[in-house]
């Protein structure tokens, strides 16, 4: 029913820093354009709270993006500085940042930019794995390290490859995701390491919200083009699978708190 999205001569693979360039030049923030409804607790909700409880002296973001989350700790840190590999989320952050707030550009992969011990937290929403050593160099020992990635899905739910096949990937098996989270941990030095495993439900309310899922990121050729050889199908799949506010999809997420040994 659908063609083959990732062959497209436009196509981006998500995440990539050509892709996230691309988000950023678009709109300047790395924030979803599609409509979604939570059923019960947000996950994000569970970290903040988690965060407001550790947060104080010197804190840093990895993963910043355009810095919107970064700026919300100000009155609760001496220093917060987000940190990002996207000079257009950079950008963005950089014209709305508080007095007490600083943004880094950087990349994980080539270390963390800040001395020995120099933050009394840091934490990633949604961000990289790839510094959990250099995090624990750059954390005071005893300080806080709190992390936050999406999850596996242990084959479990799946929703919108099963309702759309062939646009979104099947239920999937195993925890790779995980797998690279704890490899990433053994060798970090972090010390008191607590990882729950969160589960929330959101609804896609229309199919113009799957439609706009599939083309974030990319560029309008590529959007007319999903729009042009998907939108029937999509159409008509969601009338088939919708129920309640629309289509249920089940999402998973790791929170990992750890202390920094130094």
């Amino acid at each position: 029913m659908f063609p083959d999205l990732t062959l497209h001569a436009d196509y981006l693979r998500g995440q990539t820093k050509e892709w996230c360039s691309q988000l950023a030049a678009q709109t300047g923030k790395y924030e979803f354009t599609w409509k979604y409804y939570h059923e019960g607790t947000a996950s994000e909700d569970i970290l903040t709270e988690e965060l407001s409880k550790l947060l104080h002296g010197k804190v840093l973001d990895v993963g910043c993006g355009h810095g919107e989350y970064t700026n919300r700790w100000a009155d609760a840190a001496e220093e917060v500085v987000g940190y990002d590999m996207t000079e257009g989320f950079i950008a963005t952050a950089n014209r709305y940042r508080k007095p007490n707030v600083r943004f880094v550009t950087g990349r994980t992969h080539d270390g963390l930019p800040f001395p020995d011990h120099y933050f009394d937290v840091a934490y990633t929403k949604k961000g990289p794995s790839s510094w959990y050593r250099e995090g624990n160099r750059i954390v005071r020992p005893g300080g806080d390290i709190l992390l936050y990635h999406p999850g596996d899905g242990d084959g479990e739910e799946g929703e919108l490859g099963l309702c759309f096949p062939g646009l979104f990937p099947p239920p999937a098996r195993g925890t790779p995701i995980l797998d690279k989270i704890e490899e990433r941990l053994e060798l970090s030095g972090l010390s008191d390491i607590r990882l729950r495993k969160l589960k929330e439900i959101i609804w896609i309310p229309t199919p113009e919200d799957i439609l706009i899922m599939l083309s974030f990121g990319q560029s309008e050729r590529f959007a007319q083009y999903v729009r042009e050889t998907c939108f029937n199908g999509v159409n008509t799949l969601f009338e088939r699978h919708a129920a309640g506010k629309g289509i249920k999809v089940t999402n998973f997420f790791y929170l990992i708190h750890a202390k920094a040994t130094g």
